[in-house]
């Protein structure tokens, strides 16, 4: 990887990266994927299933496929601010910023400091059922947990991901605030939502399940998303 001068978040995103390749035996980031942007202290947490692309069609320091496209905004620790859900032009990457945008004060740069992004498993794969998705969410859980801890988000913003797969490996006192909503054409729930106590912070968060980013952020719009997010963080707070 490309050494660069660190910021006061490198030591921690390093030594996390370090301990997981342990862990994992994955030799590096062709076969996983951990950061989209710095892991620090942020209101927002949004969380996908798993990193996408064939670990045989991507470079070992992760930044760029094979074929020259790019899988990451940074090859190190993302020292310089870059942001993959503003840096990258992936396929899910304008349903995120539809979403994201009004929730940190319609500001697209506020993301950088106001969002971190990761998965529930850091395992790469094509397709989720080319790995043992499970297998991987509980391996990858507690240092996910450890993110969830540094970042202390008020709001974690699931796509794809159903929420008991989130509360049950990282909350208690879960309360139903939204139940699930399901779109009658593609049969995915595109809204959901409860209150969760963290078990890493022990503060109360708003956790929301939306469909997957890629496949269906069409529903984003569609079911005003953003809007009924940000009432319900209204309702709390006033």
């Amino acid at each position: 990887m490309t050494t660069t001068i660190g910021t006061s978040y490198t030591a921690f995103m390093r030594d996390l990266e370090e301990r997981f390749r342990q862990a994992s035996g994955l030799l590096n980031r062709a076969h996983y994927k951990i950061f989209y942007g710095q892991v620090r202290p942020a209101p927002i947490l949004t969380l996908g299933i798993n990193p996408g692309g064939a670990p045989a069609d991507i470079n070992p320091d992760g930044r760029t496929n094979k074929d020259g496209a790019v899988a990451s905004a940074s090859a190190s620790f993302f020292e310089n601010d870059e942001h993959d859900i503003l840096d990258c032009e992936w396929k899910e990457n304008p349903a995120l910023r539809s979403v994201l945008a009004p929730l940190v004060g319609g500001d697209l740069q506020a993301i950088r400091q106001r969002v971190v992004k990761t998965n529930m498993a850091f395992h790469r794969s094509a397709k989720k059922k080319d790995i043992d998705i499970i297998a991987a969410m509980n391996l990858t859980a507690p240092f996910l947990d450890e993110v969830i801890g540094a970042v202390r988000p008020s709001l974690v913003l699931l796509t794809g991901v159903a929420l008991a797969e989130f509360n049950s490996r990282f909350a208690s006192n879960t309360i139903v605030v939204a139940s699930p909503e399901r779109d009658p054409g593609v049969k995915q729930i595109v809204f959901a939502a409860t209150r969760s106590r963290l078990r890493s912070t022990g503060t109360d968060v708003l956790v929301v399940q939306l469909s997957h980013a890629s496949q269906f952020g069409w529903t984003y719009a569609r079911y005003n998303v953003a809007q009924r997010i940000a009432q319900i963080e209204a309702h709390r707070f006033g």
